[in-house]
């Protein structure tokens, strides 16, 4: 579960959705990122006209940058990923191998845009600041609505079935038992849900007080932490319980893989060659 996020961590998901969406047309989505991005800032805070003439130039380099950069990266990962879904079994630390390409793909993408966050931070108006933090405090309780207020029994059936609807973007229809083990993880997963919406506001309530402090001396070394290690402001408790929801993911997707027929072998393997082509088929892709 991602849900959403502060404008400022937008970029962050480029390289995640890239390798992970189910989008049918991921080229016609990425050629319009300089479109979407600004307008799903504006969901959060509205910048004014110089604010985005500053951004403009920033955003496109940032696109380019990516673009000639990155892309090439996540198509060797799809051509690992192809390798892989030939194998007759995956376990778990494969699945954790890919995972940490992932986020290594993330971080990269972190670095490279934290100076144009701590740019953008330093110039919001106080209006802008305030109308910041109500959309926060709106998103917060939409997510919060939506996957932690509900009891229990409707979360765990809320989690299996995203679950089933995202594996069978990959793989297509599942079947009984496939279904089970999916029911299986999200009933083990318990009150998770909590821990990721506790953490998540965590990690507002250190940008927010960052953001106060945004002309002093201190605080491009504070975004810059925010933004390159979010880790460093988890709460304890979501701290403790990471590893094994990930390495329950990990066995997940493991045991998903290792019972698929050849049916859905074949889609995976489609998938993954029509994510490929998407992505060569790009102008700047140096292929």
């Amino acid at each position: 579960m991602s849900g959403r996020i502060a404008p400022f961590g937008l970029l962050l998901l480029f390289a995640c959705a890239l390798l992970l969406t189910a989008c049918s047309r991921l080229d016609l989505a990425y050629r319009n990122l300089d479109l979407i991005i600004p307008w799903w800032i504006s969901n959060f805070v509205s910048l004014d006209d110089q604010q985005k003439n500053w951004l403009e130039p920033r955003l496109q380099k940032h696109l380019a940058w990516h673009c000639s950069t990155q892309l090439p990266s996540y198509v060797a990962w799809l051509e690992q990923f192809d390798q892989m879904s030939r194998q007759a079994r995956l376990t778990p630390s494969d699945v954790l191998g890919q995972m940490t390409q992932i986020r290594d793909a993330m971080q990269e993408v972190a670095v490279q845009i934290t100076p144009t966050v701590l740019g953008l931070a330093k110039s919001l108006t106080p209006t802008q600041m305030g109308e910041l933090y109500v959309s926060m405090d709106e998103h917060n309780a939409e997510l919060r609505a939506e996957h932690a207020a509900p009891p229990l029994k409707a979360q765990v059936q809320a989690r299996a079935q995203r679950m089933r609807e995202r594996v069978e973007d990959w793989i297509g229809p599942l079947r009984p038992t496939q279904q089970a083990r999916i029911d299986t993880w999200a009933k083990a997963q318990g009150d998770y849900n909590r821990l990721w919406a506790a953490n998540r506001e965590n990690w507002q309530k250190e940008l927010r007080n960052t953001l106060y402090g945004r002309h002093t001396q201190d605080f491009s070394r504070r975004l810059t932490l925010l933004l390159q290690q979010p880790e460093a402001s988890w709460t304890p408790a979501y701290r403790k319980a990471y590893p094994a929801v990930e390495q329950a993911l990990a066995s997940l997707l493991a045991d998903l893989f290792n019972s698929a027929d050849e049916r859905q072998r074949t889609v995976l393997r489609e998938r993954i060659g029509e994510l490929s082509t998407d992505l060569k088929g790009l102008e700047c892709y140096p292929g």
